[in-house]
């Protein structure tokens, strides 16, 4: 007997006669079916997109950044006022002039100057 190659792909009949004298297997492989998509081309590495200027320059953005400290320092001014005994409501501790006045007023400075920074030239 010869020495075949063993093909990788399943066996339909493995005893089927193949005409000779002896019985040897005949193996078939399966191929994939034609697949209806288009083939895709190999697009290799792609370039990024080329980006133009920035839409603000650096100041524009140093102010910006300055308008969200605010807004932050503002709402770290609002947080507190947790009392000792939760069972004692203390009203000067709650609404007081930092958290009820102040600290919305920095937050609005703050979105003001956010606001500016965006629209001035």
């Amino acid at each position: 007997m010869s020495k075949r190659k063993k093909s990788k792909g399943r066996t339909t009949s493995p005893t089927v006669q193949t005409g000779q004298a002896t019985a040897e297997p005949i193996r078939v492989v399966a191929t994939p079916k034609a697949s209806k998509r288009r083939p895709v081309a190999p697009t290799g590495v792609r370039e990024p997109a080329e980006t133009g200027p920035l839409v603000f320059g650096r100041d524009t953005y140093l102010w910006m950044g300055g308008g969200f400290l605010l807004v932050v320092i503002g709402f770290l001014l609002m947080t507190g006022g947790r009392g000792d005994d939760p069972t004692v409501f203390d009203e000067s501790v709650i609404y007081s002039f930092r958290r009820i006045t102040l600290a919305p007023i920095v937050i609005l400075c703050g979105l003001g100057l956010t606001t500016y920074a965006i629209f001035k030239k």
